[in-house]
């Protein structure tokens, strides 16, 4: 009953106070919602247990190669650890695969994947609507039965219930509908259909990696004796096929460590860390606003005491009240949180985040909400309670009487508040402006190629219809010949992967005529296969010898183009002009290497950036589709029009080639870059928000310490005044005392600089951690917003009469 009756007590003084009451629930609640959004990130990425049955039994499965790194896995490596291992309950492969969905308007893309049978045992799925994959089914032979995602099925097919036994037809081929897989994750993942993976003899090879894994622990097996006895496995093949597995070793990890990796927890611990200074800069101000209010209270807590009231009841009545106002903006932060989380998730592509985590406001979010809310309101109201009633009564109402001409232990109090602000938001300031100083140093990267007016688009090639390299070139022959025709294309090309995406292919190479290295152990290069018309569409750049040109077809000597890299690695001291790399074949639709193939190198290029813009270490070769043939394949027109305006027509005059031949993912190659860069935007976005709203409640912070501190000495200032001294020098005082707290602010913010420069380290690039130029602007910037702060209430007692001011109380 006293709780209550000290809450609705608390209730009536906030409501006599409604400005104190406004601006300490709008600050708190700012902060603490920003706190709530990205809190539910640092949930779902790092403290939630993924969504499925016993996550922390599922490890991913990959290959070591013997310079270190993960790689995928051979198919005889794969079924070698399948049958060999006692640590697992299941283990089951995976590959992409896309199929063309027709029989409707037009053909359809469709992402899926191609999974063993135990696959969806391992995160044990169980479908609303029919089952999942039975032993065998992973056949050859017995292959022909899909699983749709739930998403697919109420997008395409309306969640028809009778979709369960319906064939479709996919590639030409019929398949039957088993089941649809159940809301959650699988929603989330790129694929949308999921058949069985039937091995077939191509695939039975060991040099040639190209699958993912998954595995799940049988009950009582740890992680380290998991990985004791792949690494025996691994030993075991690498004496067994020394051509092939030479070095290479077994990769176990547990699947959450896999699809969070360290860049992505240190960018989430960086922003919720950003929004704590934030929550910790709010909490100063509402110190700073309690402080000012229980001095200005002093003498009715005098009053009071003297009436008998003892301290605790007082500390208590004033604790009351803060409480009121942190269970006020907890409420309010539910809010304010949910439209940040919105924002930030509109800023984040939806492919940039794990499948397997969902973000969003659940109870552990709501509760740290309140918990926060709750100790910011509690932790922070303590001390300015505590000074509010530590005077004897007495003293406080001779104190009453008279103002304040120096001072005091409350305004030193408020001070170092300041302080802490002032440091908390430089901290802040800094690491924004090193991330977007990180990211206009990308802006300013050449990636080798000219992005502007270009479209690109993926061809999915059915491979059942063009099994000769012949058919297969004629096809794509005829593609670019149709879309050459179009209005306002220049040029057109063909590639095995899109600048910025990726290798095509990764080979182990050699160099003919030097001492020969077993293949298991060479080092690895990407190759690439592109028509020859690839180099002028993009405006890559020859540094010496020739181009691949029309000449380089089936018949003529293997020509290779390598790229800067791989010449400075093999070649630093030669021309490689005229020189022979040696790379096993690859055969289209062959999950196998095939005998080295000497490719003379005709021409080497300035670098193009592979996988992203600070890709400084792909090494590798260019060969002509025409003497090395893929069905991976991707369209890249250049158009002297702006070329989103030529997809349409494109997508008409293919379809005249062929019906049935879909054409995804058509972006402009400017799309391309920026996607390569949405990480760096992403971060560099957010935290200048954060550090945006810091400096603004720094500034509040200040001005509102400036302010109190020179109406506690307006009799001070009349004294000065009536002695003679001028209104400059009135305005200089109380700036000094202004820019004395924020140089001391800009020192404590150095110190703790420090170790939070290290932590993004890792996310930046070109610039230094201790970046000089970023480190002077924002100490510039934040003695300058301090100056702005605390000139108007300087300003405001320059012009007050000295008679008034002697007379103030």
């Amino acid at each position: 009953m006293v709780v209550f009756r000290d809450l609705r007590h608390a209730i009536r003084r906030l409501r006599n106070s409604p400005a104190f009451s406004a601006v300490a629930i709008a600050t708190i609640a700012l902060a603490i919602g920003a706190n709530t959004a990205t809190f539910s990130f640092v949930n779902a990425l790092l403290l939630r247990p993924l969504p499925y049955p016993d996550p922390h039994r599922i490890v991913r499965l990959a290959e070591r190669p013997p310079g270190g790194g993960l790689n995928g896995i051979s198919t005889e490596n794969y079924l070698d650890w399948s049958r060999q291992n006692s640590v697992f309950e299941y283990v089951a492969a995976e590959a992409s695969w896309r199929a063309t969905l027709t029989g409707g308007d037009e053909p359809t893309l469709i992402r899926g994947v191609r999974v063993s049978a135990h696959y969806f045992d391992i995160f044990r799925v169980k479908p609303p609507l029919g089952r999942t994959f039975r032993e065998g089914e992973d056949a050859p032979g017995n292959d022909r039965v899909v699983m749709l995602s739930h998403r697919l099925w109420e997008r395409r097919f309306g969640a028809d219930p009778a979709i369960v036994g319906r064939r479709l037809l996919l590639d030409g081929d019929a398949y039957t509908v088993i089941g649809v897989l159940p809301k959650g994750p699988f929603d989330r993942a790129s694929a949308q259909i999921w058949k069985p993976l039937a091995f077939e003899p191509a695939n039975m090879t060991r040099d040639f990696r190209w699958l993912g894994a998954s595995a799940t622990l049988r009950p009582g097996v740890t992680l380290e004796r998991a990985r004791e006895e792949m690494a025996v496995i691994g030993h075991r093949l690498a004496a067994a096929y020394p051509a092939s597995n030479k070095g290479w070793g077994v990769a176990v990890d547990r699947l959450e460590d896999v699809l969070i990796g360290p860049q992505m927890r240190t960018a989430v611990t960086v922003l919720f860390a950003a929004t704590m200074f934030v929550l910790l800069i709010g909490c100063a101000n509402l110190a700073n606003l309690a402080l000012a209010r229980g001095m200005s209270r002093e003498s009715e807590m005098a009053v009071r005491a003297a009436l008998g009231a003892t301290r605790r009841r007082l500390v208590r009545e004033l604790l009351s009240e803060h409480l009121v106002i942190s269970i006020c903006a907890g409420i309010v932060a539910v809010g304010v949180g949910y439209l940040f989380l919105r924002g930030i998730q509109s800023l984040i592509p939806p492919d940039l985040l794990p499948p397997a985590v969902d973000v969003g406001l659940d109870r552990t979010v709501l509760l740290f909400t309140f918990i926060a809310a709750i100790f910011t309101g509690v932790i922070f109201g303590a001390v300015p309670a505590a000074r509010a009633t530590s005077r004897s009564p007495a003293d406080s109402l001779k104190k009453s009487g008279h103002g304040t001409t120096t001072s005091s232990p409350g305004r030193r109090v408020r001070g170092v508040l300041v302080v802490a602000e002032i440091a908390l938001a430089f901290v802040l300031l800094v690491g924004s402006g090193l991330l977007m100083r990180s990211f206009f140093k990308l802006l300013e990267v050449n990636p080798g190629f000219d992005p502007t007016n270009v479209l690109t688009a993926n061809l999915p090639i059915v491979q059942e219809q063009y099994r000769e390299p012949v058919r297969l070139n004629a096809y794509l022959a005829a593609i670019r010949t149709a879309v050459d025709a179009v209005a306002g294309v220049r040029e057109t090309a063909l590639a095995s992967a899109l600048p910025l995406e990726g290798w095509g292919y990764g080979v182990p190479y050699a160099i003919a005529g030097r001492t020969p290295v077993e293949q298991g152990i060479r080092r690895p290069a990407f190759f690439k296969v592109v028509s020859p018309s690839y180099f002028d569409a993009l405006g890559i750049k020859l540094n010496a010898g020739r181009l691949l040109t029309d000449n380089d077809g089936p018949g003529a000597p293997p020509a290779a183009v390598i790229n800067e890299t791989l010449a400075r690695r093999e070649f630093s001291d030669d021309s490689p002009i005229g020189q022979r790399i040696l790379v096993p074949e690859i055969t289209p639709g062959r999950t196998g290497f095939g005998k080295p193939i000497a490719w003379e190198i005709v021409g080497v290029i300035a670098d193009e950036k592979i996988n992203d813009l600070v890709d400084e270490t792909s090494a590798g070769l260019y060969v002509s589709n025409q003497q090395s043939p893929t069905y991976g394949i991707s369209l890249i027109v250049r158009a002297s029009v702006p070329p989103q305006a030529l997809e349409k027509t494109i997508r008409s005059v293919i379809a005249g080639v062929n019906r049935d031949q879909p054409l995804s993912d058509v972006r402009t190659l400017e799309q391309v870059v920026a996607q390569s860069m949405r990480g760096n935007r992403v971060m560099s976005t957010l935290l200048a928000m954060f550090s945006a709203m810091a400096l603004s409640l720094a500034v509040v912070g200040i001005y509102g310490i400036v302010s109190y501190s020179a109406v506690q000495r307006t009799r001070e200032i009349g004294i000065r005044a009536a002695v003679g001294a001028s209104g400059g020098s009135l305005c200089r005082l109380i700036l000094r005392d202004a820019m004395q707290l924020a140089l001391a602010g800009l020192g404590a913010g150095l110190v703790v600089m420090i170790p939070a420069a290290d932590v993004l380290s890792t996310m930046l690039y070109g610039v230094g951690t201790y970046d000089p130029p970023t480190i002077a602007v924002v100490a510039v910037v934040l003695l300058a917003v301090a100056a702005l702060a605390s000139f108007l209430p300087a300003w405001r007692m320059m012009q007050t009469d000295p008679m008034k001011a002697l007379r103030y109380q």
